[in-house]
């Protein structure tokens, strides 16, 4: 592994995570400094007027979480991304704050991605169509992200492995927390075939923060955003409303004549 790109990751790693950070400054440092040792360094000297604080820093939990995710890295457990960097997804930088960095656990292929999405508890009515939207998306040269919940996306992400196509999971934890533990299987498939992404640190564990801006990773990654089922607050409905600002386009599955209320997101 390239010194440079592991001391570069984690500066860009410890500036995202230096209290004041958000994905909008870390974005502004960035096309400020052009490198993350610089935009870190400059963000010290400008802000930060206790050098004490910043040796604490040094032996904090992050500390420690930064260099667990660069070992990871190092030892070709998973690659590592920031904003700015050769082989970040391009489409990410239509989101007015971009994820600081990325894990994934192969490289980025640049495709055009079509994003697939739905209900948890998908219907029986809902998996044939949703299994004929994916063919159909592949067929027209795309591949295919999705979240990595039980239900419509892994209907969606199984499919597009069965049709071949590359295929991304996009994780709201760590990439080395399965969640669910009942798509450990497909995820697998997804890490010999497609590719794993996360904006969270290795080790993060679910919270219901982290799934709604997971979905605008999904939103920004695809050119197609397609809603297979949804209920009334159905988290699919963030990553449609992501797709409506971001200017992509977006397919609904029209629920069927007898269609309960597990559809009532659809009919918006």
């Amino acid at each position: 592994m390239n010194e440079i790109f592991l001391r570069e990751f984690a500066a860009a790693l410890q500036l995202s995570r230096e209290k004041g950070i958000g994905a909008a400054a870390f974005r502004r440092l960035l096309d400020l400094c052009g490198m993350p040792s610089l935009a870190l360094e400059h963000w010290q000297e400008s802000f930060q007027d206790k050098p004490r604080s910043r040796q604490s820093r040094q032996k904090s939990p992050t500390a420690a979480m930064i260099e667990a995710a660069i070992a990871k890295i190092a030892g070709g457990e998973m690659q590592g991304y920031y904003y700015s960097q050769s082989g970040y997804p391009s489409q990410l930088n239509d989101l007015g704050e971009p994820p600081p960095v990325l894990f994934s656990s192969s490289p980025i292929r640049p495709v055009r991605f079509a994003a697939v999405v739905g209900a948890r508890k998908i219907s029986e009515a809902a998996i044939a169509p949703a299994q004929d939207m994916v063919r159909q998306l592949v067929s027209e040269g795309y591949a295919i992200v999705s979240g990595g919940a039980e239900g419509a996306d892994a209907v969606a992400l199984q499919k597009s492995l069965d049709s071949g196509a590359y295929t991304a999971a996009v994780f709201a934890t760590g990439l080395d927390v399965v969640y669910p533990a009942a798509n450990a299987c497909l995820f697998e498939k997804i890490r010999q075939a497609g590719v794993l992404l996360s904006e969270m640190m290795p080790g993060a564990r679910p919270q219901r923060s982290f799934f709604p801006a997971r979905n605008r990773i999904i939103a920004a990654l695809a050119d197609v955003v397609a809603v297979v089922q949804a209920g009334e607050n159905s988290g699919s409905l963030i990553t449609a409303a992501w797709a409506s600002r971001l200017g992509r386009r977006i397919l609904i599955l029209p629920p069927p004549n007898d269609a309960d209320s597990t559809w009532a997101g659809s009919r918006r």
